[in-house]
């Protein structure tokens, strides 16, 4: 009878994994790591036991998505932009993307298991793909101008006076330039940050003057239109940590889309709320709602819903920027509707806690 080979130990399987491995205890410290780890890091296993797994590593970020698996016991789950980090190492870039799943022993929880994947190459695939688009509309953009120049010297009569019948084609094209430029804007940014180039400078932010800022460009729109744009806030609300600029781009979207599709009587609502350690942003109009094929599908590029018999403008690349720049944070996005009674966009923020959460 043959013998049968010896069973397979743990350090032989992980140094065949091109990925590096640890497992900490409860505290965040190093037990364990494997081969991979090690060369990644250039650390020795013996002098790493012991240590905080932020330090290793240099991954500030660590340190929060360990405390979340830690303190729920649960696999990490987040937005893959949230779970992917930049580590440089003799200048030159490598992405990791962080899967980390807790240690149960004798049905308590022991630590975690923490996996390091190399996305590099995808991030460089990702790279080259938003550098073409960045190229591409600086190449739309020249053309473009000029277009939009001579339409602003036949509305000013500069080139002689237009018929009724000609000045309703020239208000056609310049919305039509009009679109196109938004439509280029909203690739840049895309592309932007897609490859990385854009970062999200995080401070503490006051709620309020967040909400003000993004409500305050559309209110005349509103009125114009017949639209009541309501800011709901509770009386104190704790700062979170954001880019002022980005959070207002994306509030700015979400209303604006609801004035697009809110008819003349409707409400918008602009809601904050506080639950446990997040806020909780919500853009609730009464319009005409999103029919429920559409609901999984309008944070994709380029999917835009279209009323039978009207035309909205766009080109469906605003919700899918906005969440980027949401999971960016850290947070979450969601759309909630209900045809013909209305949409809610619901999406979160980080409550600031302390200087170290600023920068992770």
């Amino acid at each position: 009878m043959a013998k049968l080979p010896e069973p397979v130990n743990l350090e032989t399987v992980s140094s065949c994994l091109s990925d590096a491995l640890f497992m900490t205890d409860r505290r965040q410290n190093v037990t364990w790591m494997n081969r991979v780890a090690g060369e990644i890091f250039r650390t020795d296993p013996d002098a790493a036991r012991g240590k905080p797994l932020a330090e290793i590593t240099g991954i500030k970020k660590i340190r929060e998505l360990l405390a979340d698996v830690l303190e729920q016991g649960m696999p990490l789950e987040c937005s893959y932009e949230r779970a992917t980090v930049k580590v440089k190492r003799l200048d030159q870039r490598y992405f990791f993307k962080i899967a980390i799943n807790p240690v149960i022993h004798r049905e308590q929880l022991w630590g975690a298991l923490v996996q390091l994947t190399d996305v590099t190459r995808f991030h460089e695939m990702e790279k080259i793909k938003s550098d073409f688009v960045s190229i591409v509309s600086h190449e739309f953009r020249t053309p473009l101008t000029t277009i939009i120049v001579g339409v602003e010297m036949l509305r000013e009569g500069m080139l002689g006076d237009l018929t009724p019948r000609g000045k309703e084609v020239l208000e056609a094209i310049g919305s039509d330039c009009e679109r196109l430029t938004r439509l280029i804007d909203n690739l840049l940014e895309l592309s932007r940050i897609e490859s990385g180039t854009i970062y999200v400078e995080t401070e503490p932010l006051d709620v309020a003057g967040l909400v003000q800022e993004a409500v305050r460009p559309l209110k005349i729109q509103a009125e114009s239109k017949g639209v009541e744009l309501i800011a709901d806030l509770p009386p104190e609300i704790p700062p979170v940590v954001a880019d002022f600029n980005k959070s207002v781009w994306v509030l700015t979207n979400l209303i604006g889309n609801a004035l697009r599709y809110t008819e003349a009587g409707g409400t918008i609502t602009v809601k904050v709320r506080q639950r446990g350690s997040r806020l909780f942003f919500s853009v609730i109009d009464t319009g005409s709602g999103i029919p429920k094929e559409y609901l999984d599908k309008i944070f994709r590029k380029y999917i835009q819903v279209r009323e039978p018999g009207k035309t909205k403008g766009g080109v469906g690349l605003g919700l899918a920027i906005a969440k980027d720049i949401v999971m960016a944070h850290g947070g979450e996005i969601w759309a909630e509707s209900e045809e013909g009674k209305g949409t809610t966009f619901t999406f979160t923020f980080p409550l600031y806690r302390n200087e170290e959460q600023i920068n992770i």
